[in-house]
């Protein structure tokens, strides 16, 4: 993937480098969840093989938290800023 990016930079014609980079982007959703899916899959292998959360957090360099999440397949939770009284 960043092979492709790579050479997308190198394009010398900017109207293809746009062209290219707009595919790119298009196709992006779908594989980003195709990339979710692959990671889900690998932390339950890994939980399959009876490997410890916090190992596959240390592994992973994520928190065991996180592990956690993946596994059951749980996106990362965004928290939303708190809002103060009104001042009316």
């Amino acid at each position: 993937m960043l092979n492709v990016l790579d050479s997308l930079e190198q394009l010398d014609d900017p109207a293809e480098r746009a062209r290219r980079a707009g595919k790119l982007l298009a196709a992006w959703p779908e594989q980003h969840t195709r990339l979710r899916e692959i990671r889900q899959s690998a932390v339950v292998a890994m939980r399959a093989q009876n490997i410890s959360y916090r190992k596959i957090a240390q592994t992973l360099g994520i928190s065991l938290a996180r592990v956690q999440q993946i596994e059951a397949g749980e996106r990362g939770k965004k928290e939303k800023p708190t809002e103060g009284p009104s001042a009316e």
